[in-house]
């Protein structure tokens, strides 16, 4: 009986999976619920990540959050990075303001929202300051990948003159959009919340520890007007509608500023252009569930094209190279494996997507092969968005390691100063004699006809 209920569980799962595939559907909280039940907690955790990385789903996030948060000793999904991330998102989601004007909600929302606020101040006394900056930089992640509303929020967040979304009468928003007005309510109900949990935390004995232990805020992503700037230009490049008037606004109260506040506004306008997220894609996490943390990311149109490229123009043996070098064997066996701890279909064959991965996941380990494929890659747009400072940067990965065709490309990015690299032809040569000392051909054919004119010019004297 016993195998045949398993069996029921493999096939409703199998079913499950090809549902989903077949019609990409909007997954709720409700269906996490469902998956929990009838699958296992882990297919459960699946959907709730889905539904709260791409839509912002409150239920789901506060879920994430008690999963992760559960210090109980047989819970193996325990860990208070994550937890802090989820609890974190759920007391900042726009989907929470849907339902505080709802009288039959509003008692139900308040009590989640105010159990996430809670255990986010307990973690924070938790964590370490490492992991403080851990679940800074998978929160900036997240809201990244929501593309440009999720840049607005990240804007909204950081802003010294926001809270829950608008204006706090800060003089910087003297201009702000007159479409505040229509969340009125729901703000202030937010901010009902936000000062009931401060009252408790930032008087007395909590106060007093987060100082003693050296924690300067009560929130791992504090107000900085400058990176909210940022933000709003990354959103308004975007084409986001409503971007511009946030950046107006703040543009303005910044440049107002006493100390450098126009370096501060041209510095956020010209990085907006070349920023990146602090990661390749979501850590996979260290609880011992065996399960990893999925990356919800949505695959935009940029994106698309990129790994169609990346099915034809990925540096040659690049993947094969990655797994080898992770311990998988190229072979269709290896990459089954490969591809189980990613919770995608175990083909055999990698996807564009896949051998983006990685390629991307052996650089992170410190394959300089690898490394300079990534930077190769980013100098391209082959599978990963066109960006100079993010190829620059693993092309000094593998240039640390003496890698010469690392140093070459460093060498060439220098020599020509695309987006966001300053020319420097000083650099630039010296990188390429690097190179050639390192052993790169190319470069070495091209010192060795240099030094041979050079030898020919001299003879002639």
């Amino acid at each position: 009986m016993r195998i045949k209920a398993d069996y029921r569980r493999i096939v409703l799962a199998a079913i499950l999976i090809a549902a989903g595939a077949a019609f990409p559907a909007r997954a709720d909280y409700t269906d996490g619920i469902l998956a929990a039940s009838k699958i296992s907690q882990e297919a459960g955790i699946r959907i709730w990540r889905k539904a709260a990385w791409q839509n912002d789903d409150f239920l789901s996030e506060v879920k994430l959050g008690d999963i992760y948060g559960d210090e109980n000793g047989t819970n193996k999904f325990y860990d208070p990075v994550e937890s802090y991330v989820w609890n974190f998102l759920a007391t900042h989601s726009i989907g929470a303001s849907t339902y505080i004007d709802d009288g039959f909600a509003r008692r139900i929302i308040a009590s989640n929202y105010h159990r996430a606020q809670m255990r986010q101040q307990k973690l924070l006394m938790l964590m370490s300051a490492d992991e403080r900056r851990e679940a800074r930089q998978r929160i900036v992640y997240i809201y990244a990948c929501r593309g440009a509303d999720g840049f607005l929020r990240l804007g909204q967040i950081l802003s010294s003159g926001m809270a829950g979304g608008g204006p706090q009468g800060h003089e910087t928003w003297t201009d702000a959009p007159a479409t505040y007005g229509a969340f009125s309510d729901s703000a202030r109900a937010r901010s009902d919340f936000d000062d009931r949990t401060r009252r408790e935390f930032d008087s007395g004995d909590a106060a007093q520890a987060r100082q003693m232990m050296g924690i300067s805020s009560d929130s791992v992503i504090a107000p900085n007007d400058g990176e909210a700037l940022l933000y709003f230009h990354i959103a308004d490049n975007m084409g986001h509608p409503l971007a511009h008037e946030y950046l107006r606004g703040l543009d303005r109260g910044v440049r107002g500023a006493r100390w450098l506040g126009s370096r501060v506004a041209d510095e956020a306008s010209a990085n907006a252009h070349t920023w990146f997220p602090p990661f390749e894609f979501y850590p996979s996490g260290s609880t011992d569930s065996g399960v990893p943390y999925s990356d919800e990311c949505y695959i935009g149109l940029d994106r698309q094209r990129a790994l169609v490229m990346a099915e034809r123009q990925l540096p040659p043996h690049a993947a094969e190279r990655a797994l080898q070098y992770l311990g998988w064997n190229p072979g269709p066996t290896g990459v089954t494996r490969f591809q189980l701890t990613l919770n995608d279909a175990p083909t055999g064959r990698l996807t564009a997507a896949q051998s983006v991965r990685a390629i991307q996941t052996a650089a992170l380990r410190g394959d300089a092969a690898s490394q300079n494929a990534l930077g190769v890659m980013y100098a391209h747009g082959v599978g990963v968005l066109t960006n100079y400072l993010r190829a620059e940067y693993w092309f000094r990965k593998a240039g640390d390691q003496r890698y010469g065709a690392a140093l070459y490309h460093l060498g060439v990015l220098y020599k020509v100063g695309p987006d966001g690299i300053h020319q420097d032809l000083s650099k630039a040569n010296d990188y390429f004699t690097a190179s050639a000392l390192a052993g790169f051909k190319p470069t070495m054919n091209q010192l060795g006809d240099l030094l041979a004119a050079a030898a020919s010019r001299s003879g002639q004297h």
